[in-house]
């Protein structure tokens, strides 16, 4: 499985491998996003993608999937005129290519996520922008990075609270429940936010040089890149001809 890695592999070549597939898992045919749902799930367990989610947050993104590929379903399967018989073969294909691409975008999504770090996606989003915004390619860069910090954190901040609350049993009802978590969960991560800042401000990382990568492209990486790109093309170009 080690072969299999993508933590040493560069962020920059990784965006690009994601954005590019993202965009053919809506064009190209059932099979391929087959094909694409398999290996992204190779990549993700040679990684331990599972291990570092946990099996509570890989089954909210399952129960995501089913959800939207069953109204899917029951749209489809729902007549706009009267007398017409639904065809329910074609209504569950379509809601099963629907949850294969969904699976796909989300697990790239995640396999980015959980095999680069927050500064690491930064820098190289500053290296894409920096044709464009010059100078100022380090702001989105820093953006970019915090959001990535406060995503997790606000889902352990979320977890923390609703065990706190199940723990302490208070006597309130499912509305009053409903209408407290949201409000503890931003109130705990506005105090977490001050002491994001200054740790931003400690470590430099409020500065253009702090988001300026001079390491080059590695060759094998990018070879490697090339023929990954060419087989996540070659069932477009075959659905083409």
């Amino acid at each position: 499985m080690k072969t299999l890695s993508l933590l040493s592999f560069d962020s920059r070549l990784k965006i690009i491998l994601a954005a590019t597939i993202g965009i053919l898992t809506w064009h190209v045919p059932a099979y391929a996003l087959c094909i694409y749902t398999a290996v992204i799930l190779i990549l993700g367990i040679g990684n331990k993608v599972h291990l570092t989610l946990g099996s509570r947050t890989i089954a909210t993104y399952l129960y995501f999937i089913l959800l939207w590929a069953g109204i899917k379903f029951a749209l489809d399967c729902t007549p706009i005129f009267q007398g017409i018989t639904p065809d329910y073969q074609a209504a569950f294909l379509s809601s099963g290519i629907l949850a294969l691409r969904l699976s796909i975008l989300i697990g790239i999504g995640l396999l980015l996520a959980t095999t680069s770090s927050a500064r690491q996606l930064g820098l190289a989003l500053s290296w894409f922008m920096r044709p464009i915004l010059g100078k100022r390619s380090w702001e989105p860069a820093l953006s970019l990075a915090l959001m990535i910090h406060f995503i997790p954190l606000i889902q352990k901040t979320f977890s923390q609270v609703m065990q706190a609350m199940e723990l302490r049993n208070p006597p309130r009802s499912k509305w009053q429940r409903f209408l407290l978590v949201p409000q503890a969960v931003l109130r705990i991560c506005a105090q977490k936010t001050w002491t994001q800042t200054v740790a931003v401000a400690a470590r430099k990382l409020d500065s253009p040089d702090a988001w300026t990568q001079q390491i080059p492209l590695p060759i094998s990486q990018i070879i490697i890149s090339f023929c990954a790109l060419c087989a996540a093309f070659l069932p477009l170009a075959l659905a083409t001809q």
